[in-house]
């Protein structure tokens, strides 16, 4: 590598090979990485096998260009990834591209469903009364731990909603 050149982005499937199973072979459940060997770039992506287009906002238009914030998972079929790093001075690597066949599979699920039950109903159990609403007060390391609303409204603001909602019930079939 020539001084000042950008390392071409590596397109990495983290997980162990399986048997039988060629490299590019994955599944819905394998992250992929994309990292360069040149610290502080900015990695875009494509999954479409288009060119990564810095000149429209990522994500956004025709292009699918996205900006590469961790590892991601591929959807169902033949995925060509492309990928190229930016550094802040704008200086580009090469393109480099990368072809999975991605299967579908079950996601991974880590508990059995009657521990999902006995936890639903923990979780019940913590839940208190708010001017009738129910909220859950989770424990962090035995410590209570307050969740906040993400919005500002009472849940009485929306009793005017409910009943203009039943008064139009009664005029549907």
């Amino acid at each position: 590598m020539t001084a000042g050149s950008v390392s071409v982005p590596q397109v990495i499937p983290l997980r162990i090979p399986l048997p039988g199973k060629a490299k590019h072979e994955i599944d819905t459940n394998t992250l992929v990485e994309i990292k360069s060997d040149t610290p502080e770039v900015t990695i875009y992506y494509t999954l479409d096998g288009s060119k990564p287009e810095l000149t429209r906002k990522p994500g956004y238009g025709e292009h699918n260009t996205f900006k590469y914030k961790g590892p991601i998972m591929l959807p169902v079929g033949k995925i060509m990834v492309k990928a190229l790093a930016v550094t802040k001075d704008c200086r580009e690597s090469a393109i480099v591209t990368k072809v999975f066949l991605v299967e579908y599979k079950p996601p991974n699920i880590l508990f059995s469903g009657e521990e999902n039950d006995k936890n639903f109903l923990k979780d019940l159990s913590l839940q208190e009364s708010e001017n009738g609403v129910f909220t859950t007060k989770p424990k962090k390391n035995g410590v209570n731990v307050e969740i906040k609303p993400a919005w500002s409204e009472a849940p009485q603001d929306f009793q005017g909603m409910v009943l203009l909602h039943n008064s139009w019930n009664r005029f549907l079939p």
